[in-house]
Formats: structure tokens, C-alpha cells, sequence
């Protein structure tokens, strides 16, 4: 199975909270379509 690396980018006004949900909601998506994620880096919400 091939990987594939994807950087995502949100606006800048969403709490940390808010972007872990982001990471959670992707992720089902991909199990959802039969793809996984093998790992993930959260570097935090920047300012």
C-alpha cells in the first residue's frame, strides 16, 4: 500500500481543541474509505 504524506492547514482562530478534533474527524474519514493513518505530528495552533 502506498503512503502518503499531506500537511493541513486551518484557519487561525480555531482553538487547540478544535484542531485535535480536525485530526480525529480526517482520520475517520480515511477508515471510513478504507484508508489509515499510520501517524500523525500535532505542532499546535501558531500565532
Amino acid at each position: 500500500m502506498p503512503l502518503y504524506e499531506h500537511v493541513m492547514i486551518a484557519r487561525q482562530d480555531l482553538s487547540n481543541t478544535q484542531a485535535e478534533g480536525l485530526i480525529e474527524h480526517f482520520g475517520t474519514v480515511l477508515s471510513d474509505n478504507g484508508g489509515k493513518l499510520v501517524d500523525h505530528e500535532y505542532w499546535g495552533v501558531k500565532t
